[in-house]
This record gives C-alpha cells, structure tokens and sequence, in this order.
C-alpha cells in the first residue's frame, strides 16, 4: 500500500532539491563565466537576482519536507550506523548551503546596488561555494539511497 502522504512529502523534497542544487551549479558553470567572457554583468545579475526565489524556497521547502520525512520515516528519530550519520551529514550539508545561498543572495544584491562593471571575486565566490555544497549534498543523498 502507497503512503501518500510520504511519496507527497519526498517528491516535494527531491523536486526541490533538483531545483534548488541545480539552479547552483547551472549558474556557477555557466550563467557567470558566460557573462564574464561577454561582458555582460547586468545579465548575470538579473539571472542571480532570480536565484534567491530558489534560495528561499529551497530553505523553506527543503526543511520543512526534511523534517516531516524525518517525522514519517523514523518516528522523529534519528536511526542508528551509519544512515543516522548520513543524515546528520544531510541535515549539517543544507543548514550550510542555506548560509551560502544567504551569503550569495546578499553579494548580488550588493553587486546591484554597487552598479559594477565586473561582477566582484566575492560574488563569484559565493556561487562556486554553492556549487561545491550542491555537489556533496546530491553525493551524500546518494550514499544515503544506495549505500547505508
């Protein structure tokens, strides 16, 4: 028999998880070294601003849809070994790239505000940080699927 209230739960998480990581790391790849190598910084920073809805959502989303599973897998519990450890990792991963995604929200909007002609080495930064957690949290959910 299919839980619903689960499957709703975990297909909420791993949609916003997709969203959230891969808004990340497609911009830090793509959207800013496509904008230094033409110049064009405004466009980087219209796409960046557009990222923080991801940001908050992911943040909003992504805890509380963890947090339930949490609730419906483990009886508010966390499990023994290593998948306990696992997820203690999991949860440590998204409370820093909420921090990071914070951080790079903030460097754009400072960006914005400054009117650069380059987008600063700070933004840059902020966006390469998020990408490296986004890597590692998509490698920690897979140790926690197939592996522990």
């Amino acid at each position: 028999m299919v839980d619903w209230t689960l499957a709703a739960v975990m297909g909420s998480h791993t949609l916003m998880a997709v969203l959230w990581a891969g808004g990340y790391l497609v911009t830090s790849m793509l959207v800013v070294p496509a904008a230094k190598r033409h110049d064009a910084p405004g466009f980087a920073l219209d796409v960046l601003d557009s990222l923080k809805w991801f940001a908050l959502g992911g943040i909003v989303v992504m805890g509380a849809s963890g947090g339930a599973a949490l609730l419906f897998l483990y009886n508010n519990e966390l499990p023994g070994g290593s998948r306990g450890t696992a997820l203690i990792a999991m949860m440590t991963l998204y409370g820093v790239f909420s921090l990071t995604s914070v951080w790079a929200w903030w460097e754009t909007k400072s960006a914005r505000e400054d009117r650069v002609s380059a987008l600063p080495t700070r933004l840059k930064m902020a966006f390469r940080t998020n990408a490296l957690v986004a890597t590692l949290l998509v490698l920690n959910a897979s140790v926690i699927g197939y592996v522990v």
